[in-house]
């Protein structure tokens, strides 16, 4: 069944003609209007068999697939939260008649109503071939009233990406074979401070916030760079709020959120292992070692956990 909407509501109204139990899976055929929006999803202009991505977060459903969103409870009292941390600069009398200019980074908090983080599903797309036809095909699932909302929401992150989409059996012979190859991550040029690269990602990604919002998260990733990592990788499609920076003689990869949750987090396994993890394994699953939160004092307890003297 072909679906072309902004959006839909009820699953059930598109699931009527396929058997209570039958597996499916919302797919999209690209025609060659179409193939123009696979760049804009995530995927390379000229993606191989197999290439999966976790979709860039261009609106509210690619958004909610790639971070999660937060359900705010405003029945509640207010509660005193971390919001952020800001560049602060004054001017201080140093005698004779002078001033001397001094910066800071204070941690700000506010009042803000209790809330709660609903978990990002984390789909991931592919690109198939089949019959001479290419497609970008979602994971498969099976129509069950408990997957209603999986399947809507897969419906609906087609329908956002590509504008249209088509419900299809799940043929086995036809992808289960698929191989999947994520391309989620891509490494930075070998060298102990590639900050020109670094730089041009970030100012890619947060173009939109303020100089003094930026000024804090570039200060965060030189910190970091700091300590000398063997290795960067900038997160692509839906990973691009993240940096990864693989320390090898400690045995860690440093995950640092650019955007989302102001914090860092600490794996113990190799990159490799970790790389071919989807975004809702990396952090729903409580993988991580340690998690360091941005406010006053981190990059202490960064250092020493650098320097072995705090264990991860």
């Amino acid at each position: 069944m072909m679906i072309r909407k902004k959006r839909i509501r009820n699953v059930a109204n598109y699931l009527a003609g396929i058997a209570v139990g039958a597996e499916l899976r919302p797919v999209v055929q690209l025609n060659e209007g179409l193939q123009k929006r696979l760049s804009r999803a995530g995927f390379p202009s000229n993606p191989k068999i197999g290439d999966t991505v976790l979709p860039n977060a261009v609106g509210p459903i690619s958004r909610f697939n790639a971070d999660g969103r937060w359900n705010v409870h405003r029945e509640r009292p207010k509660e005193e939260r971390y919001v952020r941390t800001v560049r602060w600069r004054w001017k201080q009398w140093a005698g004779g008649g002078h001033q001397e200019e001094h910066e800071d980074f204070r941690d700000i908090y506010q009042q803000c109503y209790p809330r709660t983080h609903i978990e990002q599903p984390g789909v991931e797309l592919s690109y198939v071939e089949q019959g001479g036809d290419a497609f970008i095909v979602s994971p498969v699932l099976r129509n069950i009233e408990g997957n209603y909302e999986a399947i809507c929401h897969q419906i609906n992150l087609l329908l956002e990406l590509f504008g249209e989409c088509e419900l299809v059996k799940a043929d086995l012979n036809r992808y289960t074979a698929l191989k999947v190859n994520r391309l989620n991550w891509n490494m930075l040029p070998p060298g102990k401070h590639p900050w020109p690269e670094l730089h041009a990602h970030l100012k890619g990604c947060l173009g939109r916030l303020s100089e003094n919002t930026q000024s804090v998260i570039f200060d965060r990733q030189k910190t970091i760079l700091d300590f000398e990592p063997d290795e960067q990788f900038i997160g692509a499609g839906g990973f691009s709020d993240y940096i990864a920076y693989v320390f090898k003689d400690r045995g860690i990869v440093v995950l640092e959120s650019i955007r989302k949750g102001n914090a860092i987090y600490v794996f113990g396994e190799n990159w490799a292992q970790f790389s071919r993890l989807s975004k809702a394994e990396v952090l729903n699953k409580d993988l991580h070692l340690t998690r360091l939160i941005h406010t006053k004092g981190w990059k202490t307890k960064f250092a020493r956990l650098m320097d072995g003297r705090e264990a991860a």
